[in-house]
């Protein structure tokens, strides 16, 4: 599918088979509705039972969940209007049957089973024919909007239309109706829809999608973000008991159902307005605001407040299950599109089945207020776990593509030759040919790996990390430097914080416990802030990665104990010691940068507090059962999502990042920052039990601090300052370990040895401080084109290696024309006019075990060989050896 701009609901209205489409499902839809109503009428005329009414309006949706995943196949197996037109019929007659005044009640329900059974392929097969139909991604964006829109129309519809025409007519008559409107459906689909071969005999070979359909695991995050729409429609189960706490009429309860279906049709209608590029991270932030929108009704809102909440969460998760939608289309092969489509709906249904019944279990307990924010802020958490896994599976779907193509030539010393400049021809005479070497094009880039090295320093700010990129420009110290868009955020997030925490000032209360441990706590945090503060220091000057500090200790300790007010308090206080103390004299922590992570710190406390509310008061601590630390959980669960959605949407505005790693921190790193929140509890639970226990906390968390510094000191030791490659040693260790791992396995390893073109020429021209410039650009870029594990370092001055585990030398060759093509790419003028001209180029050699040595030097020395093959013929190209002899002869070399 073609992306293409943003579409309005005009735009798949114009397209004439998804109108006739569309409208049939409405048609169906409506009647559906009115069967529902008509046969509980004519089974409770009949028996007088409301368990066998009952028990007969649940067949109208169990059998479809059998027919949904059982079933939903035949829409690939055959053609799917056919598909569409034969469980018309099929269902028109069972209606026309179910019409019929003296049908036994055992025969009534074996109908209905069997009319929901067939609902499976239907709609498997309508919602698999829709992309066929709006073949651009903003097309099929805009027709799923319209088709969320109008569903809800066609149900309310359907229900009350339905209500009116049996009150004229008998329910009998009702029946034929919906058998009319499933003829209809089959009408405008055969008059409107053109026919179509079936979906599994078709080819594979014209399928762009086949190949991202190869790592099933990104296709289970999808259902699972399905899945979580059932959390969101909680509230709309818990709408009577919730309404009853609020202590409103009736009529509440009224706008409190129609809050949802309401604000999921102006989430349609935004999407076609708005523009939000299909991704996993617009999804993530989506669902994610869903879920947190809803944690604000355990504070117990009153109704306008939680009828515009409500509305709102139905228009986010709206918003997201369209882009889940787009993005099945967009990687399902349409031979399968049918069966995941059909099974994928399916799933949903269940999901809100089962979220309803969790959620009601919860009410009782805990109360319809805490039950709904509860489900929201499972879902939030949720849908940062889906996001993770996703960037995970994708990263080992493309490694899973590695290695697929195998050369078909035989062995020989000399391969065929094609050049990578247009100036250039074939490299197969003088040294180059004397080599064995194969110059071959670097062509497009292709699909960048959006992964990096081992060691790589992840530009990602926890609670306490670095929030942006340090820059080489210096205006990159000042706010308003950044760009608009991060200014406003930033700028947005410090308002927020300030407002709230002057609210919470005014209408808070604290008690004299809640200010002793609040002074207790802040000595403590300011002790160990003060003992740690050359670590600090040592670790913002070693490098430039983020890091974790230790003051959420005593801020979340403060805050569970002493209420938000002290612990925004505490954040202030603890932050203004790391800027005095530490941060000040260290370069790239600018004020603004400081100031934006204590706020950041400020909304996660209020966040948390939200939760700690929610329990009542002197409970959350108050741990006897298993069960009750529940209550913990979602406080450290609270704290983390909200600090995390800050200060990664704050990394995407800034550098435009979609790496899930990058936006949310390493493992490593999210770990020590919940270890660091677990310890925050612990030492509010010792405030309440025996709080002189403390003083054991106080060297836990200093230990902890310089463990932190080993790991910064580790990779100071291993990486290239100047570039944050790996250096040359630390290169040559871990490379003879994964060569050793690929001899003993029999796997392939390939080796790439770069060296930048006339590199000397660029330090006698323009000095060595652009060189160093240069050396550090080209690295980034090489890092950026190259795999999460794969090792890439600084052999010594302009040259560099890469050694690529698992992989043939035909993918070896695709990544260095990668690489060849993003370093011809680069340009230098934006940050110095003068640098406009400056190009840079890299010769690159490529050499794989086995069929090249048997140990890493001879690797080396047959990647070398090709390297100078590549620049003796021309520069910028990459040259490869196939199959030559273990002994190669250096060519000679040239003056760079």
């Amino acid at each position: 599918m073609a992306e293409q701009g943003r579409a309005g609901f005009s735009v798949p209205l114009r397209v004439r088979e998804f109108r006739s489409l569309w409208i049939a499902e409405l048609v169906s839809i409506a009647g559906d509705q009115v069967a529902r109503v008509a046969l509980s009428l004519v089974v409770f005329a009949q028996t007088s039972s409301a368990v066998l009414t009952a028990l007969t309006y649940g067949l109208t949706f169990v059998p479809s969940v059998l027919g949904g995943f059982l079933l939903s196949g035949l829409a690939d197996r055959f053609p799917r209007r056919t598909v569409i037109v034969t469980a018309d019929i099929v269902r028109a007659v069972l209606a026309s049957l179910m019409a019929i005044p003296a049908m036994p009640l055992p025969a009534l329900w074996v109908c209905v089973g069997l009319l929901s059974v067939v609902a499976g392929p239907f709609k498997a097969a309508h919602m698999s024919l829709i992309p066929q139909i709006l073949e651009r991604d903003d097309e099929y964006a805009a027709g799923v909007a319209l088709r969320q829109f109008t569903t809800q129309a066609a149900q309310l519809a359907g229900f009350a239309g339905g209500g009116l025409l049996l009150v004229v007519v008998e329910p009998h008559v009702g029946m034929l109706v919906n058998s009319a409107t499933f003829l209809c459906s089959a009408v405008l689909v055969l008059a409107g829809v053109r026919a179509r071969p079936a979906a599994r005999g078709q080819s594979a070979a014209g399928d762009h999608r086949v190949g991202d359909f190869g790592h099933r695991g990104q296709l289970a995050v999808l259902f699972g973000l399905a899945c979580l729409l059932g959390l969101y429609i909680v509230p709309e189960g818990l709408a009577v008991p919730y309404a009853d706490e609020l202590g409103v009429a009736t009529w509440g309860v009224g706008l409190l159902l129609a809050a949802d279906p309401a604000g999921s049709a102006i989430g349609a209608w935004l999407t076609t307005r708005i523009r939000i590029p299909t991704s996993p991270l617009a999804a993530l932030v989506l669902a994610v605001a869903a879920g947190l929108v809803l944690v604000v009704c355990g504070l117990g809102p009153g109704l306008p407040i939680s009828v515009a909440l409500w509305g709102l969460s139905g228009a986010l998760s709206t918003a997201y299950l369209i882009q889940t939608q787009t993005m099945v289309v967009g990687i399902v092969p349409d031979r399968h599109l049918g069966r995941v489509m059909g099974r994928m709906a399916t799933c949903m249904y269940c999901s809100q089945g089962v979220a309803v019944v969790l959620g009601g279990l919860a009410a009782e307990s805990i109360g319809s207020f805490r039950a709904v924010a509860g489900a929201g802020l499972i879902a939030a958490v949720l849908a940062l776990v889906l996001l993770g896994i996703w960037n995970w599976t994708g990263s080992r779907r493309r490694r899973g593509n590695r290695s697929e193509r195998v050369a078909d030539s035989p062995h020989h010393s000399f391969p065929a030759t094609t050049s990578t400049s247009s100036q250039e021809t074939d490299c197969t005479d003088g040294s180059a040919a004397e080599a064995g070497a194969t110059p071959t094009a670097a062509g497009p880039s292709g699909d960048a790996s959006a992964a990096s090295m081992k060691g790589e320093d992840h530009r990602t700010s926890g609670r306490t990390r670095s929030v942006f990129r340090r820059n080489r420009r210096a205006t990159r110290g000042r706010l308003f430097a950044l760009r608009p868009r991060v200014v406003a955020f930033v700028v947005g997030v410090v308002t927020a914080a300030t407002v709230t925490t002057v609210v919470m000032a005014v209408t808070s209360s604290v008690t004299l416990t809640g200010w002793i441990g609040f002074a207790v706590l802040l000595g403590a945090g300011l002790a160990v802030a003060e003992a740690t503060r050359y670590i600090e220091r040592i670790r913002r000057q070693l490098s430039d990665t983020p890091h974790v500090n230790m003051s959420s200790v005593s801020i979340l300790a403060v805050t569970m104990l002493a209420g938000p007010a002290l612990g925004a308090a505490t954040v202030v206080l603890l932050y203004l010691h790391l800027w005095w103390r530490t941060w000040r004299w260290t370069s790239g922590v600018p004020i603004y940068r400081a100031v934006f992570n204590a706020s950041v710190m400020i909304l996660s406390v209020y966040a948390a507090w939200i939760v700690v509310h929610a329990v009542p008061h002197g409970q959350i601590l108050d741990i006897v059962r298993p069960q009750d630390l529940i209550g913990p959980v979602l406080v450290i669960a609270t704290f983390w999502t909200m600090n995390s959605v800050l200060v990664g949407a704050v990394i995407a505005l800034e550098d435009g990042e979609r790496s899930c790693a990058r936006l949310l921190g390493s493992w490593s790193d999210n770990a020590l920052e919940i270890v660091t929140l677990c310890i925050g509890v612990l030492t509010a639970a010792l405030m309440i039990w025996r709080p002189w226990l403390i003083a054991f906390v106080l060297p836990t968390v200093y230990v902890l601090h310089r463990s932190v510094l080993v790991k910064h000191l580790e990779q100071a030791a291993t990486t290239d300052r100047k570039t944050g490659l790996l250096n040359a040693t630390s290169w040559r260790s871990l490379s003879e370990r994964a060569f050793g791992k690929a001899k003993r396995y029999r796997t392939s390893v390939a080796v790439l040895m770069l060296d930048l073109d006339n590199f000397k020429r660029i330090n006698d021209t323009h000095g060595h401080l652009v060189g160093d410039r240069v050396l550090q650009t080209v690295a980034d870029t090489v890092r950026r084109q190259v795999r999460a594990y794969d090792l890439t370092g600084r052999f010594g001055g302009e040259e560099f290696v890469v050694l690529l585990p698992d992989a043939a030398v035909d993918d070896a060759v695709s990544v260095a024309e990668r690489i060849c093509a993003a370093v011809r790419a680069l340009r230098f003028g934006e940050e110095d006019e003068q640098l406009a001209d400056l190009r840079v180029s890299v010769s690159i050699g490529a050499a794989q075990y086995p069929g090249v040595g048997q140990d890493l030097e001879e690797l080396l020395l047959a990647a070398d060989n090709a390297m100078f093959a590549a620049k003796q013929s021309g520069r910028d190209r990459v040259c490869v050896v196939k199959g030559a002899p273990a002994s190669l002869r250096v060519p000679q070399a040239e003056h760079r």
